[in-house]
């Protein structure tokens, strides 16, 4: 541990897994500053689609603390399961990059990623009879809150009028947008 340090700076913590938001929690309770960035996305299910909240960076958060008075209260803190370092060095994360993420942000607890569809976009049918089907769309229709989309069913290639809620964008990686 560096001891000649007496400025706070910011670590990236790993937690526990699937106990990110618990770890925030206790962190903040602890008077330590906590950033855990979440985006908040529709996600297909059997129901059609529903908006999850989602991990920037699944198991990791960032907590702001002056290392040589705050260890043993961020490390040994509740769904946390150590500040990650490499090697010897601590993964101090800069100020500068905290806040570029936390103005993108803008004090929400999660950013809405939007879905923007055009035409030729590939997308995942969610809920009813197609569910879990892929797809690419055809034509907008606004209008009718509708989108026409080319599906592969019944051994050949059919074209589909579905209502533009059930329709998701297929996304490799959430902020891919």
């Amino acid at each position: 541990m560096d001891t000649h340090d007496s400025e706070p700076r910011w670590y990236c913590l790993r937690s526990q897994p699937r106990r990110q938001n618990f770890a925030a929690a206790h962190l903040r309770s602890l008077e330590i500053e906590v950033f855990n960035p979440q985006l908040r996305l529709r996600r297909a299910s059997r129901l059609g689609p529903v908006w999850r909240t989602v991990p920037l960076f699944p198991n990791y958060l960032f907590a702001r603390f002056i290392l040589q008075e705050a260890y043993r209260r961020a490390r040994y803190s509740l769904g946390v399961s150590d500040i990650v370092r490499f090697g010897h060095r601590w993964a101090e994360v800069s100020s500068v990059e905290i806040a570029g993420l936390k103005e993108r942000w803008n004090d929400r607890d999660a950013l809405e990623v939007p879905d923007r569809l055009a035409v030729g976009d590939e997308v995942v049918l969610a809920g009813g009879l197609f569910h879990g089907e892929s797809a690419r769309v055809v034509a907008l229709l606004p209008a009718r809150q509708r989108v026409r989309v080319l599906l592969e069913f019944l051994g050949g290639v059919k074209e589909a009028e579905v209502d533009s809620a059930a329709v998701l964008p297929q996304v490799s990686h959430p902020l891919a947008v």
